[in-house]
């Protein structure tokens, strides 16, 4: 929904947080020419933390050579907290869901997936 939308990409990120959390993992960003148009990162427990790719940019392999990365970066168990729209793509990659869940952003629930594969 609109509403959904609002709270989980306000517009207004903490950028000193968002810094810190994208040095302290591995991050993959995607360029075409010099416009940013995805990026992913994990850590080292495997926790795929973002993956992110430009809406005019979707369905050209972006997210599966950013994911690719990410996956090579790590051994074992990797889990991700995929959204509605996103958790086509994951299952594609062989990941499955351990749990749906909701979570709460300024009072407004949005529904995830807690998905994990074995590396």
């Amino acid at each position: 929904t609109k509403a959904q939308l609002a709270v989980w990409a306000t517009g207004e990120p903490d950028l000193k947080q968002w810094d810190q959390s994208l040095q302290s993992h591995f991050s993959v960003v995607a360029l075409e020419n010099d416009t940013l148009i995805g990026f992913g990162d994990i850590d080292q427990t495997g926790y795929l933390d973002r993956l992110f790719v430009h809406a005019d940019y979707q369905r050209r392999g972006v997210a599966t050579a950013i994911c690719h990365q990410l996956e090579q970066a790590v051994a074992g168990r990797i889990v991700t907290h995929a959204s509605i729209t996103a958790r086509p793509f994951f299952e594609s990659r062989g990941y499955q869901v351990v749990r749906e869940q909701q979570v709460a952003r300024q009072g407004i629930l949005l529904t995830n997936f807690v998905m994990e594969k074995n590396g």
